[in-house]
C-alpha cells in the first residue's frame, strides 16, 4: 500500500505525539533535575545556607519588618500612595510556605519600589491548608480581589523568590503588549540565549487590565509545578504580536533558593492543549472562595480555597 505525502506526514506526527505522550514525564523529569541542580547556584556560593534549613526568625510574624520599614510611610495594604503618578500598580504575589523568601522579599522590594516613586499596592495570595498549589488560580484571584481595593490599571505578577537587581528596571506596564521584566535570572546563569531569548515568560510579568482580560488571565488547570508560565506566553501570543522584554542588563533578578514544589504530572499534555482551552479556561472559569483577608502596612494577605479537579 502506498501512502500520499499528506498521509505520511500524518503518520509521522502521530508517531511523534505517541512518543511524547509516553515519555514526556521522563523527559521533563530529566530537565527538572538539571534546573534543580543549577537552581541554587547563588552568588558567593552560599546555597548551603538556604537549602532545607530554617532560621530562628522564620516565624509568621512580620512586626519587626514593619517597624524597620516605617520610614517608607507605607499605608495599609502595603500601599505607596502618591499625589502625582502615571499609573496605579497592583503587585500580585502567589505564595505558599516560603516564609524566608517572603521576609527577604518584603525587606528588599518595598524600598526598591518606593525609590522608583511609583504608586503601588501589595497583594499576597495564598491557598489554604494542604491544597495543591495552583499558581494560575492564585494570580487570577489576585487580579480580581485587588480591584476591590483600588482602581489599579497595571498588574505585576511577581514570584516571591525573585529580587530585581537594577533600579533601572522600571515597574510599569507597556500599553501596547504584555511585558516581561525578569529577562535574566541568576538561577539560570543570567542566560539570554535559547529558551530564555524568546520563550521564557515567567517570574515577573506585567499586564494592563485590558491585556489581562484579553488573554482571559492565566490557565486554572496547572496543579503543581511546571509550564503554567509557558502556557501564559502562548495565551499572550494568541492575542498580541509580541512580548515586550526588558533589556537583560536591566532585567536581571537574583533568585533566592527554596525547596522545589511537587511537579504537575499532567503539565506537558495540558500545555499541548493550551490554545484550545484559552477561551474557556481562565478568568471566565475562575472558581475560588475567600477564606480570610488580612491587611497590614506591608501587604494585603488573601487566603483562598478552591476545588482540585
Amino acid at each position: 500500500m502506498r501512502f500520499s505525502k499528506i498521509q505520511n506526514l500524518i503518520i509521522i506526527n502521530l508517531a511523534i505525539l505517541l512518543v511524547v505522550f509516553t515519555f514526556h514525564e521522563k523527559i521533563l523529569t530529566s530537565l527538572d533535575s538539571y534546573n534543580t541542580a543549577i537552581f541554587c547556584n547563588l552568588k558567593s556560593n552560599q546555597n548551603s545556607k538556604c537549602v532545607n534549613k530554617k532560621s530562628k526568625n522564620e516565624s509568621g510574624n512580620f512586626d519587626k519588618i514593619a517597624r524597620d520599614l516605617r520610614h517608607l510611610n507605607l499605608k495599609p495594604g502595603g500601599q505607596n500612595i502618591l499625589k502625582r503618578y502615571k499609573s496605579k500598580i497592583a503587585i500580585v504575589v502567589p505564595y505558599r510556605d516560603r516564609i524566608r523568601n517572603l521576609k527577604i522579599f518584603l525587606r528588599y522590594v518595598h524600598p526598591f519600589l518606593v525609590q522608583q516613586n511609583i504608586y503601588y499596592g501589595f497583594f499576597l495570595i495564598e491557598p489554604i491548608g494542604n491544597l495543591t498549589f495552583n499558581k494560575g488560580i492564585a494570580m487570577n484571584a489576585g487580579f480580581v480581589e485587588s480591584q476591590k481595593e483600588n482602581d489599579w490599571d497595571c498588574f505585576i505578577f511577581h514570584d516571591v523568590d525573585l529580587l530585581p537587581e537594577s533600579i533601572h528596571n522600571i515597574y510599569s506596564c507597556d500599553q501596547r503588549v504584555p511585558k516581561l521584566l525578569s529577562t535574566s535570572i541568576s538561577s539560570f546563569g543570567y542566560s539570554v540565549d535559547g529558551y530564555f531569548k524568546e520563550k521564557h515568560f515567567g517570574g515577573v510579568t506585567a499586564f494592563t487590565r485590558e491585556q489581562f482580560e484579553t488573554i482571559n488571565g492565566f490557565s486554572n488547570v496547572y496543579f503543581g509545578w511546571g509550564l503554567e508560565d509557558d502556557d501564559a506566553r502562548l495565551r499572550v501570543l494568541a492575542k498580541y504580536p509580541s512580548v515586550r522584554r526588558v533589556d537583560p542588563e536591566n532585567g536581571r533578578y537574583y533568585a533566592n533558593c527554596h525547596k522545589q514544589q511537587k511537579r504537575n504530572p499532567n503539565r506537558f499534555i495540558q500545555y499541548l492543549n493550551s490554545r484550545n482551552r484559552q477561551t474557556k479556561d481562565g478568568l471566565n472559569s475562575l472558581d475560588y472562595k475567600i477564606i480570610k483577608w488580612e491587611k497590614s502596612n506591608l501587604f494585603i494577605r488573601i487566603f483562598i480555597s478552591y476545588h482540585e479537579n
